[in-house]
């Protein structure tokens, strides 16, 4: 009877352990980003001013102005020459870095791909499957997230949005609308408080 009983504790006991070691292995790869800010993107943190961007990045350029809101100044966008445009092994076409009232705001970066005659899964498609596992992973499940499917010559658009800290992330993918170009969208964007 104490071996039984013995037994019993020894296998609760591996029980407990294999529960344990299971929640600590799958969810070690939970960021530690959650719940925490976002101070910036890359080297430049969130609030700086033009002048301290291109003193950072020395290869920084005006764009153009983008009016989103006719109440609101218009933003200014830039562009860096040497930009690498890779995130997470993603590697973007360009990536914007946006300034209103001369401070950053805002992060762009886009990837186009086509589709061609034997094209199964484009750039853009593939990146975001990676894009949105490397999102999840660092900011949990996302706020929101839909597809929208539409049946003739079937455009595709799929989106996630999480606020971390914040900042607001939206993840988007559009399928081709016309022409065979898709593409692939990656925004981050710091809200003060009580901005819309």
């Amino acid at each position: 009877m104490k071996t039984l009983s013995r037994r019993t504790k020894y296998l609760a006991f591996g029980a407990l352990m294999i529960v344990f070691l299971f929640e600590n292995v799958c969810f070690a790869e939970k960021s530690t980003r959650r719940g925490e800010s976002i101070e910036g993107f890359r080297e430049l943190k969130w609030g700086v001013s033009v002048e301290q961007a291109r003193n950072i990045y020395k290869d920084l350029y005006f764009d153009q102005y983008v009016l989103a809101d006719h109440k609101d100044e218009p933003s200014k966008v830039y562009f860096r020459k040497d930009e690498n445009g890779v995130i997470d092994n993603v590697s973007f076409d360009s990536v914007e870095y946006w300034f209103r009232r001369n401070d950053f705001y805002r992060i762009r970066a886009i990837l186009h791909s086509r589709f061609g005659p034997r094209t199964l899964v484009t750039r853009a498609e593939a990146s975001w499957d990676q894009m949105a596992e490397y999102l999840r992973r660092e900011y949990g499940e996302p706020k929101e997230h839909r597809a929208d499917y539409a049946t003739e010559f079937l455009v595709v658009v799929k989106e996630m949005r999480w606020k971390a800290g914040g900042v607001f992330i939206h993840l988007k993918y559009k399928g081709p609308e016309g022409a065979d170009e898709d593409q692939l969208i990656f925004e981050m964007e710091s809200r003060p408080e009580g901005r819309p």
